[in-house]
């Protein structure tokens, strides 16, 4: 985990939010300006369906396996992630070259990545708690959700949800943990993997990591 200084890690934090917010723009995935619906639960309550399913996967300890926490959050992620709108910026020009059968495999293999990391990372627990910090409305449709995850032995770590509202509900687009954005690095190693050989070596990648992650 990378520490920072508060001042620094909020001037990150915001260039992070910025450039990923112009790629969205500039690729033309902005969702509309359209008021939201009166019955669109807000930001942070979508967040914290997924905090409060990861700490119950803690809670249950090893009365869970890792297939067990994987399958509790996969259709939950299947919800809650802006899976397409992570493709679009994870591989930008080149999302919308691809056939639909290959959108269609990262978005499942994607989800699949992102519901054994948690499954792998959030098993034990000891006391921790996500806490409200803020929430800052960007626009009709963007909103950064702050919490503080506090463990156990007391240290805090700061997560910054990236969020984008689409027609029914608020969805995640990236989770910035401590100032670091795991989907930048994501899409750095994506496109050079693309750029040096070709999609299904991306799959392949990704598909490796979900193995990582339940042998981690």
């Amino acid at each position: 985990m990378v520490y920072l200084s508060d001042s620094l890690q909020d001037t990150t934090m915001k260039i992070l939010l910025r450039n990923i917010l112009c790629c969205f723009i500039f690729a033309g995935t902005a969702l509309s300006a359209q008021a939201p619906a009166d019955d669109t639960a807000p930001p942070e309550e979508t967040v914290a369906r997924l905090e409060t399913a990861l700490i119950e996967n803690m809670k249950a300890g090893d009365s869970m396996t890792f297939e067990e926490r994987f399958e509790t959050l996969r259709p939950l992620l299947d919800e809650i992630m802006a899976v397409d709108r992570m493709g679009r910026y994870l591989f930008g020009r080149d999302w919308a070259s691809f056939e639909d059968a290959q959108r269609a495999e990262f978005k499942q293999t994607f989800l699949d990545l992102s519901a054994a990391t948690y499954a792998s990372q959030f098993k034990e627990f000891g006391g921790e708690s996500f806490d409200p910090v803020a929430v800052r409305q960007q626009s009709e449709d963007r909103a950064v959700v702050k919490r503080r995850l506090t463990t156990g032995s007391g240290r805090q770590i700061a997560f910054d949800y990236l969020m984008t509202r689409d027609d029914s509900q608020w969805q995640i687009v990236t989770i910035i943990t401590d100032g670091v954005s795991d989907l930048a690095i994501k899409r750095t190693q994506y496109q050079r993997i693309l750029g040096n050989e070709d999609f299904e070596a991306v799959i392949a990648h990704i598909r490796d990591s979900i193995e990582s992650q339940r042998s981690g």
